[in-house]
């Protein structure tokens, strides 16, 4: 989770298939695999409970 927006993304590689949460990023900007050299792509976006 990202704590200065609360957001967290739940992301896919386009290449190897692996699936991670992660904080959100800005858009536009490119989120390397961490366990090949393919980037992920964000499949589902949530902001935590107030």
């Amino acid at each position: 989770m990202d704590a200065l927006t609360g957001t967290t993304v739940w992301w896919a590689c386009t290449d190897c298939g692996i699936d991670v949460e992660l904080a959100g990023v800005d858009g536009g900007v490119a989120v390397p695999c961490p366990d090949c050299p393919g980037e992920l792509a964000e499949q589902w976006r949530w902001d935590a409970a107030a």
